[in-house]
């Protein structure tokens, strides 16, 4: 019944992980996906005066993260994994070179964060790990061949991917309930309240993982 009850909890949870990565990735494109209109976004406005460079910089970064919010729980789905390892691995390589796109163009990006210094290095560090753990997920597979450090690095870096629902969830509840609709009064905690949490789920999840995996194999013996 426990088991059951997991498993209801555990589908329930991806489909609305599903469901907000579709509808935040399609926000992200539909927004700043034309390089053309990007300087007529309120939030680009907002920014006021700022290199040419920026704007392209934010549109390649808007693409590249959304594409990869879009596309990468697919890889968590099993029976694609296992029915079509080779759309799996289709995605995954799109995923990852929006990523290492989407990483890139965040540091630069970092640098010009709303909030302060210390949003800046909180954006600056998710744009790093965010790079650092595909590295890691792409080692294990290519040059390890392991599978399972594989799957354990990818959940982490789309933990960080998922940086932006949660991102555009807090600054919604900053403005509705804290009366803060200004991003340079909420960025130096939302910079790093948008990933951390993120990540530690992860951590937990992958830790079950491999809770269950050991009673699985002790069972077996």
């Amino acid at each position: 019944m426990m088991n059951l009850r997991r498993k209801v909890v555990r589908a329930w949870g991806f489909g609305i992980l599903a469901f907000l990565a579709l509808a935040i990735g399609a926000y992200a494109l539909v927004l700043y996906g034309s390089p053309n209109e990007i300087r007529e976004q309120s939030y680009v406005m907002a920014k006021g005066s700022l290199p040419d460079l920026w704007y392209f910089v934010l549109w390649g970064h808007a693409v590249s993260a959304g594409v990869a919010l879009v596309i990468g729980w697919l890889q968590f789905v099993k029976r694609l994994h296992h029915q079509a390892p080779n759309i799996h691995r289709a995605i995954g390589y799109v995923y990852s070179a929006m990523i290492i796109i989407a990483g890139l163009t965040g540091i630069y990006l970092a640098f010009f964060a709303n909030g302060g210094w210390f949003a800046q290095v909180g954006f600056g560090t998710l744009s790093v790990l965010w790079l650092y753990t595909l590295f890691r997920g792409l080692k294990s597979i290519i040059v390890e061949r392991d599978p399972t450090e594989h799957s354990r690095w990818m959940k982490r870096n789309y933990a960080l991917t998922c940086a932006a629902i949660t991102l555009r969830i807090y600054i919604g509840l900053a403005g509705a309930f804290l009366g803060l609709p200004d991003t340079n009064d909420t960025f130096f905690v939302i910079a790093w309240m948008a990933w951390v949490p993120n990540l530690l789920i992860a951590e937990l999840m992958i830790g079950e993982r491999t809770r269950m995996d050991r009673r699985t194999r002790v069972r077996v013996r």
